[in-house]
Parts: structure tokens; C-alpha cells; sequence
């Protein structure tokens, strides 16, 4: 069927690699238009077979792989003693199954939850070994008691046994299903071997699950013989799935071409039904939209698949990323000067080596570009006045700044203002003198206002009050925090004071009012609310005395 490679994936490798299937036939299209198709699955990796080897048999299905220039490395040669939760299915060419050398399905379809397909009499052979305790087990994946056996005997204790030669008509169904997504017709592709099609024995029947997909002339429903069905196994939904073709070989006989090629392709489609089942499952916290230059987290997690996992973040700008080898990680967008998607890209490979990948667009914004670079923002007290000055590295439609002033951190109000330069690239230094500050502690703030009315806030500043006998000390622990600081305060005396948490923007995030004890005072302060990042903690008194210290809040 048709396959769809996403333009975001199409890399110089794999245009290569389409040039290469349209030189031998294939038909392949670009188009940048967009278009609406009936996704049935995202593939993203190959399932990995185990080719039975008990008849030594086993190039009947490498030439299946073959002719789908499918490689070696896509399947093992084994026994089903050699089976694991790494296998996604076991293919049986032929051979004479026994409950010794395969009891291994048993657990393989219903602990696995891989998959089984088989071809010729090692089919009807399969599905009537039994064991020998009790309860009873049996490989009757899709009958409700076995198949009759293909020759006299061949079976074990099976007393049931059918023609060699199925009997026309034969009626396909299932049209819309991924394994019948095949042209034409494939039953003469089964017209060899010993066992060319399937029924199951008089007392049982296919189970109500059991899909027939090429039935014959034989018998009717639920007992009808069979060319092609498939179905989960044990009719239970969540075991893996069985599925049967009749014929010795499907790549050989006097059948024609069509027919070989649409047998084939029914396996192809199972076994690619086979690896999207068990495909590992991935989800991921990938941002929709950010302004480039900016970081933020990604993380991803797995929810099947055999552990342990390795994990792989790329970008397709190139982005940084903290850890590119974690399930999370910090992603850095890269500046760009118009508006622009990242495709961010989360890898993962469990231990068997199934590999799956989740991917997001993320739209990127340019730099947000600010009407005034701040270089400096002073306050020192002078005297009797508190002189304020500032520099500013370039000003695009710079009107004037105002000055706030603040007695909490919390409150602003305007106390001044002082013409801008306009647009300059230069460097530009301000002053400006309360006249008439506070005799405590307090804070100043910028504010800068365009021609067009929009405004600019800067972080505050804080000015310690006038001379005092008054000393504080202040311990925090843990720093970096997460989700509580403990504050640890010298007080040379007992007194009121209020302790402020600021962000970098100088805005108040925090504020409370505690009373200190003289001498040594422990204070503990819950920040789970807080957002990740750099903040500034300042504990004061109404005198003006202060102390504080940077923080910074850890995730």
C-alpha cells in the first residue's frame, strides 16, 4: 500500500534512498500541497522475526524478505526454545511441530503477546499438540479444538484428516482489513505442498475472533475450510495473533506472478501488523511555541516495550539540549530572525532493539526586542538626598523614564521624571535626586514609557536607610531549594521585620511579616509555587536596616 514520508523527515539520505525505489519501479511522489489521507499507522521501525529452522526449511520465508529487499538483519533463524520477549513474531515455513519442540508458543502468544505465522501441514500439526498434564494446554490459536490433519497419522492422536486439494469457490473477505490490502487473488499461490488449506475438526470450530480471510468451498461457517485466516490468538483480544497460509512455498509453483505477489504481500502486511502492536508506546511534554533563545524542559516516557531504554533528543535547527541521552531534558531554542518550526525529536531504543520516536513542532519567535538596554540602575544616599543614576547601552523611541518610589517593595509611587534620548546606539548615562527620600530602608524603581505609549518596567533597587546601631545576619539553607527555604537570623535586638522574595523583574512574589527574637531566630518559608529560577530574598526593619541574598528555586 501507499507509505508517507512526512516532509520534516525527508533528509538527503532518505531522498536517496526513494531515488533508489523509483529506479527499480516503485511509484513516488513529492508534493508540497497539503493533502488528507487515511493514516492507518506511523511505523517507525521493523518488527524482528524468528524463522523456525526445525525442517532446515527456513529459505522458503528469507525469500519472502528477499523479494521485499528486505535485510537479514530483520529476522533470526531458531527454534522456538530460543523465543523471548524480544521476538515480535515466529514464522513456521513447515517442519512437524510436537509439543516438546513448541510448547515455547503457548506463553509466546499469551505472555509475550507476540505474534505466529505458519504455512503447509505444519498448521494443521500445530494446532493439535497437546500436553501431557493437567489442565490440558494446546496450540489451538484460532479453532476452538484443532485442525483436521493433513495425511493419515501426521497428527499425533488426531483421528481427522481432509482432502489435499481445497475446492473452488473461493471467497475472499475482509477488504478493508490491513492484512487483505492485497490486488487480485492469492489462492493459487497455496496450490502446493502437502497442506494447501485448512477446516477445523467436526466437533470444534473457528473461534468467533478468527478471521476468514480466503475461504473455500468447503464446509460453512463457523466450520468452513480455509486458505488464508488469521486472528488473536486463543480468541482472547489482548494475546498476540496467529495467522495461517496455505501451499508449500509462496514464491514458487506453477501459479502465476499476481498470485505469488499478493500471498506475499498478506504476510508483509501481518508481519507489519505484528510490529505495530508491539511497538514501543511513547508520550512527551514538548512546548508548543517559544521565543528563540529561551530554554524550557522536555521529557518523555515510555509505557511498553522490554527495558531498559535508551533515549536520543535531536532537533532539526540544531537546539541544545542539556542532556541529549535523558528522558528530560532542558532545550534551548536557537535564535532566528523571523518566525520559523524546530521539529523537536524524542528517540527511543528498549533493549531488544525496537526503536520508536516521538516529535513535535515547536514555533519559534525572534527575540523580543527591547526598547531600552539597561546597563546600570544605582541608588546611594548622599547627605540628605538619595541620588539616583543609570546608563543605558541603546534606546529605540525612548520618550522619558519615571522614577517610583516604594516603602514595602510592594507599592510605587512617582516621584520624577527624566526626558529619554529617543533612538541612540550610543551610551547614555541619567541622574536624578530625591529631594526628599524616607529615613528607613526603601526602594526605587525605572520605569520607561515610548512615544506610542508603551511602558518598560525595570527590577527596584533597594536603599538602605540612615545610619543605625542595628546589625542583622541571614544563613539559607537549602540553596538551590525546591520546595521550602530555612532562613537562619541574627537580630542584635528583638523587632518587627518583613521579609520580601523578588523575581528578576523586581516584582514582589512573596511577603510576610515576622517578629524577630534577640539573638539567634529560625524561620521557615514554603515556596512549592514558585516557578523554577533566580530570585532575591531581603529581609528588613522599619529603621532601614536589611539584609538579603540571591536564591535560586531548582525543580
Amino acid at each position: 500500500g501507499p507509505f508517507i514520508i512526512p516532509a520534516e523527515f525527508i533528509t538527503p539520505t532518505i531522498s536517496s534512498r526513494i531515488a533508489y525505489w523509483v529506479s527499480i519501479g516503485v511509484q513516488g511522489v513529492y508534493t508540497t500541497s497539503e493533502i488528507t489521507a487515511p493514516v492507518y499507522t506511523t511505523l517507525t521501525s521493523f518488527p524482528l522475526t524468528m524463522i523456525d529452522s526445525s525442517s532446515s526449511l527456513q529459505a522458503i520465508i528469507v525469500a519472502y524478505y528477499a523479494n521485499a529487499g528486505i535485510p537479514g538483519s530483520a529476522y533470526s533463524i531458531g527454534t522456538p526454545a530460543g523465543l523471548n520477549n524480544c521476538f515480535d513474531l515466529w514464522a513456521n515455513p513447515h517442519g512437524d511441530p510436537t509439543w516438546a519442540s513448541h510448547n515455547y508458543l503457548y506463553n509466546f502468544v499469551r505472555v509475550n503477546k507476540s505474534w505466529i505465522w505458519a504455512e503447509c501441514h505444519a498448521v494443521s500439526m500445530m494446532e493439535y499438540c497437546k500436553s501431557s498434564g493437567t489442565p490440558v494446554q494446546q496450540l489451538n490459536f484460532l479453532t476452538t479444538g484443532g485442525l483436521k490433519c493433513w495425511g493419515s497419522g501426521k497428527c499425533g492422536t488426531n483421528p481427522e484428516i481432509h482432502t489435499k486439494n481445497a475446492s473452488a469457490p473461493y471467497t475472499y473477505s475482509f477488504p478493508t482489513d490491513p492484512v487483505m490490502q492485497f490486488m487480485g487473488n492469492m489462492h493459487n499461490a497455496c496450490t502446493a505442498g502437502s497442506e494447501q488449506w485448512y477446516q477445523p475438526i467436526s466437533t470444534g470450530q473457528w473461534y468467533s475472533n478468527t478471521r476468514r480471510g480466503v475461504t473455500t468451498g468447503t464446509g460453512t461457517s463457523p466450520k468452513e475450510g480455509v486458505v488464508l485466516v488469521y486472528g488473536p490468538a486463543y480468541n482472547d483480544s489482548t494475546n498476540g495473533w496467529a495467522m495461517y497460509i496455505g501451499g508449500h512455498s509462496l514464491d514458487s509453483g506453477g501459479s502465476s506472478l499476481p498470485d505469488r505477489v499478493s500471498a506475499q504481500r498478506a504476510f508483509l502486511n501481518y508481519l507489519l501488523l505484528a510490529g505495530t502492536y508491539r511497538k514501543l508506546n511513547i508520550t512527551a511534554t514538548i512546548p508548543s511555541t517559544m521565543v528563540s533563545g529561551q530554554s524550557d524542559y522536555v521529557s518523555a516516557s515510555v509505557l511498553s516495550g522490554t527495558p531498559p531504554f535508551t533515549y536520543r533528543w535531536s532537533s532539526s535547527l540544531g537546539s541544545v539540549f542539556s542532556d541529549s541521552t535523558s528522558s528530560s531534558s532542558l532545550y534551548t531554542a536557537p535564535v532566528v530572525s523571523r518566525d520559523t518550526f524546530d521539529v523537536v525529536r524524542i528517540k527511543v531504543t528498549d533493549q531488544c532493539g525496537r526503536v520508536n520516536f516521538y516529535y513535535k513542532l515547536i514555533y519559534l519567535t525572534p527575540p523580543i526586542v527591547l526598547p531600552v538596554k539597561l546597563l546600570s540602575f544605582e541608588a546611594n544616599r548622599k547627605m540628605e538626598v538619595v541620588h539616583l543614576s543609570w546608563k543605558t547601552a541603546s534606546e529605540v523611541n525612548n520618550n522619558y523614564f519615571s522614577i517610583y518610589r516604594s516603602l514595602d517593595g510592594v507599592t510605587f509611587n512617582k516621584i520624577g521624571q527624566v526626558s529619554g534620548n529617543g533612538n541612540t546606539t550610543t551610551v547614555s548615562e541619567y541622574e536624578y535626586d530625591d529631594q526628599f527620600p524616607v529615613s528607613g530602608l526603601c526602594y526605587y524603581q525605572l520605569c520607561q514609557t515610548d512615544y506610542d505609549g508603551v511602558k518598560e518596567s525595570f527590577p527596584p533597587v533597594l536603599v538602605k536607610g540612615k545610619c543605625t546601631t542595628k546589625k542583622l545576619s541571614l544563613t539559607v539553607s537549602p540553596n538551590p531549594f525546591t520546595s521550602h527555604l530555612n532562613l537562619f537570623v541574627f537580630s542584635k535586638y528583638s523587632e518587627q521585620v518583613k521579609i520580601v522574595i523578588y523575581d528578576l523583574k523586581g516584582k514582589t512574589i512573596y511577603s510576610c511579616a515576622r517578629t524577630l527574637s534577640e539573638g539567634n531566630n529560625s524561620i521557615s518559608i514554603e515556596t512549592g509555587e514558585l516557578p523554577q529560577g533566580l530570585y532575591t530574598l531581603v529581609i528588613g526593619s522599619d529603621d532601614g536596616t536589611f539584609v538579603s541574598q540571591k536564591i535560586f528555586k531548582n525543580n
